[in-house]
């Protein structure tokens, strides 16, 4: 780029020496003088004869020429101009002398000596014109010839600036390839570094570049290519982040899967074994087994525990398949409770256990009925089971903080700290020997707190003063 710069300047520089020699200059003088010619010819045309004198001196002053005017008859005219002229010619030439009044005139505005002054007229360089004068007939001759020995002196004086001249346009040639290169290349550099940083994916930048050529426009399409890809990474930032998560949980539905097969053939062991034994038994006749009736009894209500047992396993595999539909319908939950109530009484007389129930009526839920009346079902199951005899169970419905509630709390009851937060586990239960003299699966409070989970509802089990409180809220 600098030396393209710097030979259009030397050859700019080489081609003003070139129009600037004295051939050249002097096609250009009479070029121009010819013009000035034509334009006085045209004047004197609307001028008498004896008035064109004061147009020819004017003439003479502005272009710097000698001026000769001949007559139809070949003679020097008389013109009345104080430049008068008087010609002699002599083979090439025209020899003009001034003399007099005119030629000390002549010779003040030519810087010349006063007294005769002459003049040599060189055919070649001589510009004439034929003029004709609104007062005469005959045409006359304009003879105009310019002064070249001032106009050769300043070609000269140019010719010897010329190297001057070359240095000053190299030196400022270089200067404005040094400021271009500047402009030009600074911005590169800046996208440079931009786009080695955007490689490292650091797209927290701002090019901010306001050319309006084409390296702007790369600055403003890096800016949005920028953005565009910070964007991208954000959205694929939190896709990844919400797929770990997916993960996650998968993992977790997984673990609890097999720990809740795990505990399901472990529940589920035991009553086998027992039922087996007994039946073996019986077959054999062996000692306490010769009693058939009192172990068949046994034996079925061993039947019935694993009965409820795969109950309970069943509506949870489908309740987690998504295969039970939660139907939403409105449901009042005072009167469910009051029928849960009615099918449980005979288990709180068998146990001595007094129900104390407040039921606010007209308490309306959107709910699945049967899956909502298990919930509460189990709840008051066990209340029963885990309160001691002749306890007091307390059933409460209504609005708790504009919300629909219900409590269940049963006496002389408590659950250890350590306990609480794994209540609602699959087959978690506080005693661990886990004898079913003692409770049951395992599984109830968890069925529950998957009801109440599709219906939007929480479930919170908490001590208080003299038992254990289990509160619904919708």
């Amino acid at each position: 780029m600098t030396t393209l710069i710097l030979l259009c300047a030397g050859g700019i520089t080489f081609g003003l020496i070139a129009w600037a020699t004295p051939s050249t200059y002097t096609a250009v003088i009479n070029d121009d003088l010819t013009a000035q010619v034509d334009a006085l010819a045209a004047r004197l045309q609307e001028t008498a004869f004896e008035d064109c004198g004061p147009l020819l001196d004017a003439f003479i002053r502005s272009s710097g020429a000698n001026v000769m005017l001949a007559g139809p008859d070949g003679q020097i005219a008389d013109t009345g101009s104080q430049l008068a002229v008087q010609a002699v010619y002599e083979d090439d030439f025209a020899v003009v002398t001034i003399s007099g009044d005119s030629a000390a005139t002549y010779a003040a505005e030519r810087g010349e000596p006063g007294g005769t002054v002459a003049v040599t007229m060189s055919e070649q360089a001589t510009v004439t014109a034929d003029v004709r004068f609104a007062d005469q007939a005959g045409p006359y001759t304009l003879y105009v010839t310019p002064r070249i020995e001032a106009e050769n002196l300043a070609v000269r004086a140019l010719i010897q600036m010329a190297p001057w001249l070359l240095l000053a346009l190299l030196a400022f040639s270089l200067l404005c390839a040094f400021g271009y290169s500047r402009y030009i290349t600074r911005p590169i550099v800046r996208l440079n570094g931009i786009a080695g940083r955007m490689a490292e994916l650091d797209l927290q930048w701002v090019c901010g570049e306001r050319r309006r050529d084409e390296i702007g426009q790369l600055g403003r399409s890096l800016d949005k290519m920028a953005r565009r890809l910070s964007a991208a990474l954000t959205d694929l930032e939190t896709a990844n982040q919400a797929l770990r998560g997916e993960v996650a949980r998968e993992r977790e539905l997984d673990r609890q899967r097999m720990a809740f097969f795990s505990a399901a053939s472990h529940e589920l062991k035991t009553p086998v074994a027992i039922l087996k034994g007994q039946l073996a038994g019986m077959l054999e006749g062996v000692g306490v087994y010769q009693d058939r009736d009192k172990y068949l009894l046994r034996s079925l209500q061993t039947t019935g525990r694993m009965e409820r047992l795969i109950g309970e396993m069943l509506s949870i595999s489908r309740m987690e398949s998504g295969s039970t539909a939660v139907r939403q319908e409105p449901v009042d939950l005072s009167a469910l409770m009051e029928q849960q109530l009615v099918l449980d009484r005979e288990l709180l007389e068998q146990r001595s256990q007094h129900l104390v129930s407040a039921l606010t009526p007209g308490i309306t839920v959107p709910a699945d009925a049967s899956l909502l009346g298990k919930a509460v079902g189990n709840l008051l199951s066990n209340a029963s089971r885990y309160s001691p005899e002749g306890a007091e169970i307390r059933v409460w419905c209504g609005r708790l903080e504009g919300r629909p509630a219900l409590t269940v709390e049963n006496t002389g009851a408590r659950i250890s700290g350590d306990a609480l937060p794994h209540l609602f586990e699959a087959f978690y239960r506080e005693e661990g020997s886990r004898n079913r003299s003692t409770g049951g699966s395992g599984l109830g409070l968890y069925l529950v707190k998957m009801i109440l989970d599709r219906h939007g509802a929480v479930c919170t089990i908490e001590n208080t003063e003299d038992g254990v409180k289990a509160a619904v809220r919708f």
